[in-house]
């Protein structure tokens, strides 16, 4: 059977080859004199073809030799493309999350998640961006972000969607309101009471504003904005009353706001949002796990309580 080429015996011929000497070859490897002279004589017997000349006590390559290791040089320059590709990969696995959210979420919940993340990965580099729900959804769907947090329909194209845990609104209230002294603010405690709203585009005003007309209640809208975070700020000056989402009301550190618990609920349906067809890397993965934990309702309630 015809001996084959081996790796070994290349990188002792291109060691050779560099250094100029059997003596250097063996230092640039690792290897003893006597065990780079024997691959050199095994690659000459494979190939068949001599590689050096002995001249006196030293050795010169030859011609051959000179035309063999200029594709030696090619091959090792391939290997080495390999090895830094490799290492690109491995560091992209472990060393980027990119987030898109919406206002509450990427406001008032995750930069806390966000800090605890890189406590324990602090090799990884994280970018939170805040987009409106439809920018969101676009741009993890175009693969610029590696998940978002948003509304999201069922169907939307591009996109693996994760419902969140059911959650709901909270109610932020002034520390002295009466309303603070309640466990539970009701949609009946809102007749005459003057209110803050996100606006018509959110899925919280829309839902209470119909909430409040089937029931015939009349509630003051005194101010609007688009961020929960404005609301409760607002709500801490003794503006009014604002239903807000959850994570912005979890991450409240005003003492002048408290964050009450309303009935009947009022949904906030948020997904994960995934890029379709592509694998999730480590740092997705390990932060996904960390958001399940976090983004529940009890604990959310638990948050905005405390």
């Amino acid at each position: 059977m015809r001996r084959q080429l081996t790796l070994r015996q290349v990188e002792a011929f291109r060691a050779v080859m560099l250094r100029g000497s059997i003596s250097g070859a063996a230092e640039m490897l690792g290897l003893t004199q006597p065990a780079v002279s024997r691959l050199m004589r095994d690659m000459q017997d494979v190939l068949q073809l001599r590689l050096l000349d002995r001249q006196g006590n030293r050795i010169a390559a030859n011609a051959e030799a000179n035309l063999l290791f200029e594709e030696v040089q090619q091959c090792f320059v391939s290997l080495g493309r390999i090895e830094r590709t490799a290492q690109e990969i491995k560091r992209s696995w472990h060393g980027s999350l990119r987030i898109a959210a919406m206002a509450g979420p990427a406001q008032g919940f995750l930069p806390g998640l966000v800090a605890r993340f890189l406590r324990e990965h602090p090799e990884t580099f994280v970018a939170l961006h805040n987009h409106v729900a439809v920018t969101t959804l676009e741009r993890v769907s175009l693969r610029q972000f590696d998940f978002g947090i948003a509304y999201a329909p069922p169907d939307y194209p591009g996109l693996d969607i994760e419902p969140l845990p059911r959650l709901e609104a909270v109610c932020a209230v002034p520390a002295g309101h009466p309303f603070a002294a309640k466990q539970v603010v009701t949609l009946e405690d809102l007749r005459g009471q003057n209110l803050l709203s996100l606006g018509a585009r959110s899925q919280i005003a829309v839902t209470l504003e119909a909430m409040l007309r089937v029931a015939g209640i009349t509630a003051p809208i005194l101010a609007e904005s688009t961020a929960s975070e404005v609301l409760c700020r607002l709500v801490g000056q003794g503006v009014g009353i604002a239903l807000v989402d959850p994570f912005t009301g979890s991450a409240v550190c005003d003492p002048a706001v408290v964050m009450r618990r309303f009935e009947p609920r009022v949904d906030y349906a948020v997904s994960m949002v995934f890029p379709s067809g592509m694998p999730r890397s480590r740092p997705v993965e390990q932060f996904i796990a960390m958001l399940r934990e976090a983004a529940t309702m009890p604990r959310l309630l638990a948050a905005a309580a405390g």
